[in-house]
């Protein structure tokens, strides 16, 4: 009688700690390891669809903005670090430059500080790189989810950073996967 005692204690011991370490290991409030789905240009498609603006800026998102890929010998352009080092980049902008808005979206290479990261793109990204118009610096954002990092200048930068993280905890709790958009150009 004392052999099952001592197996179903064990037993019931085992799956007691096999249970706390499956929850505690799904619990992190950091971003590292966490991932959104989908090529760049669809992350940015789906935050130009879940972004809460009006009807004017929805129209500009889809009519007027297009998407290309950040060559790294220009990230010093879009992101304002020379010779970034990353897997792969876009940027999301509107035909005509004389409008300040500039989305721009990258994977990092696996090993990457992010925080260093975002810390130089924050202190390095030009809010007057374009002609004749600028982004007020306070709407310069530079977010992070997983391997991906988000430079955001334009007018309500607030509203698209907060689009990027999935729920309105925002950095607290990214376990499950964001609601993003991009455009995507559809050249004829």
């Amino acid at each position: 009688m004392r052999k099952p005692k001592k197996l179903t204690a064990l037993l019931l011991a085992l799956t007691l700690l096999f249970a706390c370490a499956a929850c505690g290991s799904g619990n992190s409030t950091t971003d590292s390891g966490k991932t959104i789905s989908g090529t760049l240009p669809e992350i940015i498609d789906r935050l130009y669809d879940t972004v809460d603006v009006d009807d004017e800026q929805r129209d500009f998102l889809k009519n007027s903005v297009g998407t290309v890929e950040i060559p790294k010998d220009q990230s010093a352009y879009y992101f304002g670090v020379e010779n970034l080092d990353f897997e792969e980049a876009v940027a999301s902008e509107p035909f005509i430059n004389a409008i300040a808005f500039s989305v721009c979206l990258m994977r990092v290479k696996g090993g990457t500080d992010i925080d260093e990261l975002k810390a130089e793109i924050r202190r390095s990204a030009n809010p007057a790189k374009w002609i004749c118009v600028d982004v007020n610096p306070n709407d310069v954002r530079v977010e992070s989810v997983g391997d991906l990092v988000l430079l955001i200048m334009a007018d309500d930068s607030e509203k698209y950073s907060e689009a990027f993280y999935p729920s309105p905890s925002k950095k607290q709790n990214l376990t499950k996967t964001p609601k993003i958009a991009m455009m995507n150009i559809n050249a004829a």
